[in-house]
């Protein structure tokens, strides 16, 4: 990157930073994630705000310095989605790719995230995001056995443990998952399912790839925990 640079991407979040100043998350096309201060955001009638939007895409125009906090210098809304945002499962989607990317994000794997935050904003669905993040699962080195029971070997399967790490026999079932959903789950996880072949209405195995990955990466995310608890 060089001084008075610019790129492309998305808004992830914005929180107060000093008086009338805004801190944003933003991920780039070519910078990856980064974090900038947007000057005068939250003074009345503020040019800047438009650069403020979270869960937007926008251009950019900053300065750039390697390690250190940069400036927003200018910029430009490039799609605001607001005839999304009476979606009420659209905006909690946002807030999880956010909170995702902000949590787990690799420098070595910009390209990796680039493709997930893409997909996302570009199929917005439920089914979509669940593909998205068993991708994140595998890429994170942490894959679930689902071939047998990952504690004693046995082939006779009954329950997904998210604490052992797989498919677990009878002795150590604790849900209520039935058949088919552990079908689904060992074919999600395989790699023989397409968006259009899940059957998960009530999102109870995307509830259930996101507690295994809190689990397993040490993290929370807290906009899909309001969501699904409710």
């Amino acid at each position: 990157m060089k001084k008075n640079d610019q790129d492309t991407g998305y808004v992830l979040s914005v929180t107060p930073y000093r008086e009338s100043d805004a801190m944003v998350h933003f991920f780039g096309e070519k910078i990856g994630l980064v974090r900038f201060v947007l000057a005068g955001y939250y003074k009345p009638q503020s040019k800047q705000s438009r650069l403020g939007i979270e869960f937007s895409k926008v251009k950019l125009m900053f300065n750039y310095k390697e390690n250190s906090l940069m400036r927003i210098q200018s910029g430009e809304l490039l799609e605001s989605y607001y005839d999304k945002r009476e979606d009420y499962n659209w905006l909690v989607y946002m807030s999880l790719v956010s909170e995702i990317l902000v949590k787990l994000y690799q420098n070595n794997q910009q390209s990796f995230w680039l493709s997930f935050i893409q997909s996302v904003y570009k199929r917005p669905t439920q089914n979509n995001l669940l593909l998205e993040v068993v991708k994140i699962i595998k890429e994170s080195g942490i894959t679930p056995v689902v071939d047998y029971c990952v504690v004693s070997g046995s082939q006779k399967i009954s329950d997904f443990s998210i604490e052992h790490g797989g498919f677990v026999s009878k002795a150590y079932r604790k849900t209520n998952l039935n058949l088919e959903r552990l079908k689904q789950i060992r074919s999600l996880f395989k790699g023989d399912l397409t968006e259009s072949m899940i059957e998960d209405k009530d999102a109870v195995i995307l509830d259930l790839c996101i507690r295994y990955i809190e689990i397993h990466m040490d993290v929370k995310f807290n906009s899909w925990k309001l969501y699904y608890d409710v």
